[in-house]
């Protein structure tokens, strides 16, 4: 349990102590995160490499979960592994590996047909097990556009451009694109 110190894009700072920790987090984290100064529990996954530590927050166990199995397949480091969270919710992912839809993969950015593939081969036994209810695409474009909504107004917007920028992309949204894309084309249409 720590608070709120600072957010961006793609890290917080979380105050545990007195001590700040950068969590790097999914867009979608992100935007359910919270605003500044509130309490906040993450699962945290610590990566280790030789001339760096780094931690990875996850609002739910079952996000953390993916994650791991996420790094656990060949040639996927943790920040493609945040990359695939950012740009499905964890349900839909999980729902499009176990399913072996690929494609679905290929909508985010910075994932190819191949790295796609290799996700679907090496987890979708894996996750086609531990897989949940299934949640119909209406339910996820509501979802998403909550989390865009959510993602805008902690960037410092008020209601009405926030209205405006959600509105301007309610159609990709229904489409199934990614949660960063959505917000690029959300900050493009408001002129940031």
């Amino acid at each position: 349990m720590g608070t709120i110190h600072t957010t961006n894009l793609r890290t917080a700072v979380i105050l545990v102590g007195g001590v700040g920790y950068q969590v790097q987090l999914s867009l979608s984290e992100i935007a359910r995160l919270g605003d500044v100064g509130e309490q906040v529990s993450l699962y945290i996954h610590t990566h280790v490499r030789e001339d760096a530590l780094e931690l990875f927050g996850f609002l739910t166990e079952e996000g953390k979960t993916l994650f791991g199995h996420l790094i656990s397949v060949s040639g996927i480091g943790p920040r493609t592994a945040l990359a695939l969270l950012s740009g499905m919710e964890t349900k839909a992912l999980t729902q499009a590996v176990a399913g072996g839809d690929f494609k679905a993969l290929t909508h985010i950015p910075g994932i190819g047909q191949k790295m796609a593939q290799r996700v679907v081969l090496e987890l979708k036994d894996k996750l086609s097990q531990s897989m949940g209810g299934v949640l119909p695409a209406a339910h996820l474009s509501s979802t998403l556009l909550q989390d865009l909504r959510s993602a805008i107004s902690n960037l410092g917007y008020k209601t009405p451009h926030v209205d405006k920028a959600v509105k301007s992309v309610e159609g990709l949204a229904k489409t199934g694109q990614p949660l960063e894309h959505l917000v690029k084309e959300a900050l493009r249409q408001l002129g940031t």
